[in-house]
């Protein structure tokens, strides 16, 4: 058992070293490019009954962040109603008006139910907008998840993920909204909706077709 658990915590502190690296050519590589016509930013679920994580917060933070910034000129918050009754595109886009950002720079995306899908849906929606510089904003772990995706289908696309050694710092709280807008009656979230190995395949975009080229 000892020996197993060391054996994990060596390919965690492995792969924790990885996404650093990553994150950092990642950050070297596309923000040059910057500003961006508009950001994609994936949900995370949301739940006024219990504390936001860290990750939800960090995410819209960040994505304001590159806004101020002038790195990016608009953002998508994308994500369906997956494990809560709201609608993560929605709910994120309201807390970023509440922090200030203008809601004609502000957009949501609401029919991903998994990461892939969040840049397959957003992407679309940007294109539907007229914006043609495109990236990706995320924690550095879901970039990292991201990237050969994007690389393979979407190659213009940037990435500009969170530094790992600066996500604490985006842990800060986020105005409390009225959620209402976001909220869908009568939901069943997706673990109870889609088996195991349907959400595997849909995580794998095997059910969409493929993406038109820019």
């Amino acid at each position: 058992m000892l020996r197993i658990l060391t054996v994990v915590v060596l390919l965690v502190s492995v792969c924790a070293c990885n996404v650093t690296k990553i994150a950092k050519r990642m950050t070297a590589q596309y923000l040059p490019n910057a500003p961006y016509d508009v950001v994609i930013v994936p949900g995370i679920a949301y739940d006024t009954a219990t504390q936001q994580t860290n990750g939800f917060n960090a995410r819209i933070i960040w994505a304001k962040t590159l806004y101020d910034r002038g790195v990016t000129k608009n953002i998508i918050f994308s994500g369906a109603a997956c494990y809560s009754p709201y609608v993560e595109g929605k709910a994120m886009k309201l807390i970023a008006e509440a922090m200030g950002v203008p809601s004609q720079n502000v957009f949501s995306e609401t029919k991903a139910e998994h990461g892939k899908e969040n840049v397959y849906y957003s992407w679309l929606l940007a294109q539907k907008l007229g914006f043609k510089k495109v990236a990706l904003a995320a924690d550095p772990y879901q970039a990292f998840f991201l990237e050969g995706f994007i690389e393979t289908n979407l190659p213009d696309m940037g990435i500009l993920p969170i530094a790992v050694d600066s996500l604490k710092k985006f842990y800060l709280p986020v105005p409390k909204i009225d959620a209402a807008p976001a909220f869908v009656k009568d939901f069943v979230p997706l673990n109870k909706r889609e088996s195991f190995l349907t959400r595997i395949k849909h995580t794998n975009l095997n059910n969409l077709p493929p993406l038109p080229k820019e």
